[in-house]
C-alpha cells in the first residue's frame, strides 16, 4: 500500500487549488469509491490477506481513513528498496555542500516544489549566493509556473524532462545537497536514492519524513517556510564538516534501512509463508 490507492480526498484537499469544481467533484467521488472498495475487502476478514505499508505512518493514515482497524498479525511494515549498486554512495567533499539538486514531479502540490523555489529567491539576497550552484529537473503542468522567477538567476539550471532512474544516479554524481520539501509523503524513494548516494537531504519534517531521516542525517524543516529552507542551506554552507558527517550518514541510513534483506527479502518471507 503506496498512496494513491487508499487515499482519502480529505487528504489531497490542496491539490484542489487549481482543479475546477467538476473536477474536485470526480476526485471526491473517486474517493468514496476506494473507501468502499477498502472497507469491502478488509471487513471480511480474509485468513490469507496480509497487507504490506510502506511506512507506520501511512498504516495510520490509511486506516484513519477508511475508519478501519487491523489486526497486528494482518499486516506488515516493508519500506521500498533502494538499490545502493546503482544509487552507489560517493564520498563528498566540502565543496559538493554549494551544489544543490532537486528531481521531482511538478503535477501536484504535493511535492512542495513552490516552497523550493521560494527558498532559492530568498538564497539570492545572500552574499554567498552566487558560490551556489543549483539544478531542478522534472515535468508537470506546474513547473513553467513555479520555475518561471528562477530563470533570472544564471547559476540554477533548470530542465523541464523527466529521468531514468540511471540518470538520476549520473547527476547524484555532481551534486550534495538534495533538496526535497513536500506536503505529504508515504515514505519518499527520490530522497532515499539522493541519500544512498551520498547527498545531504534537506526535507520537511511531516507525514512519514521522520521515519526515514533524522537530525543525524539530513535537516528537517517546518512545512510551510522557505525560510527555513533557505537557513538550511546556509547552515550547510557555513559548516563544512558538518555537510561531510551528514553526508556519510545519510547513506549508512538508507543502506540499513532500505536494503534488501529489510525490503524485497522480508516481502518473499511473507509470500512463502
Amino acid at each position: 500500500v503506496h498512496g494513491a490507492e487508499i487515499d482519502t480526498w480529505q487528504k489531497r484537499a490542496y491539490e484542489f487549488e487549481h482543479m475546477s469544481q467538476d473536477e474536485i467533484a470526480r476526485q471526491k467521488k473517486l474517493s468514496d469509491n476506494r473507501v468502499k472498495f477498502w472497507r469491502n475487502i478488509l471487513s471480511k476478514n480474509y485468513p490469507n490477506l496480509h497487507l504490506v505499508f510502506v511506512s507506520e505512518y501511512f498504516k495510520n493514515e490509511s486506516l484513519e481513513g477508511i475508519g478501519l482497524s487491523l489486526n497486528s498479525d494482518s499486516y506488515s511494515i516493508i519500506h521500498n528498496y533502494i538499490d545502493s549498486k546503482l544509487f552507489r554512495y560517493q564520498k563528498k567533499n566540502s565543496n559538493f555542500r554549494k551544489k544543490i539538486f532537486s528531481v521531482r514531479p511538478y503535477h501536484s502540490h504535493k511535492y512542495a516544489n513552490d516552497m523550493a523555489a521560494k527558498a532559492i529567491k530568498i538564497l539570492s539576497k545572500k552574499d554567498f549566493f552566487n558560490d551556489l550552484e543549483f539544478c531542478l529537473i522534472g515535468d508537470g503542468k506546474l513547473f513553467d509556473e513555479i520555475t518561471e522567477p528562477l530563470r533570472q538567476f544564471s547559476n540554477v539550471k533548470l530542465e523541464k524532462r523527466f529521468l531514468q532512474q540511471f540518470e538520476i544516479a549520473n547527476y547524484h554524481k555532481n551534486y550534495g545537497v538534495f533538496l526535497v520539501p513536500t506536503r505529504r509523503d508515504s515514505q519518499g524513494v527520490s530522497r532515499d536514492e539522493a541519500m544512498s548516494s551520498g547527498l545531504v537531504p534537506i526535507t520537511t519534517n511531516t507525514s512519514a519524513i521522520p521515519e526515514f531521516v533524522d537530525n543525524n542525517c539530513g535537516i528537517l524543516t517546518e512545512s510551510e517556510n522557505p525560510q527555513a529552507l533557505a537557513d538550511a542551506i546556509e547552515y550547510l554552507y557555513y559548516n563544512p564538516d558538518k555537510f561531510v558527517e551528514l553526508s556519510c550518514n545519510a547513506s549508512k541510513r538508507v543502506a540499513v534501512q532500505c536494503s534488501f534483506e529489510n525490503t524485497i527479502m522480508k516481502e518473499l518471507d511473507i509470500i512463502n509463508e
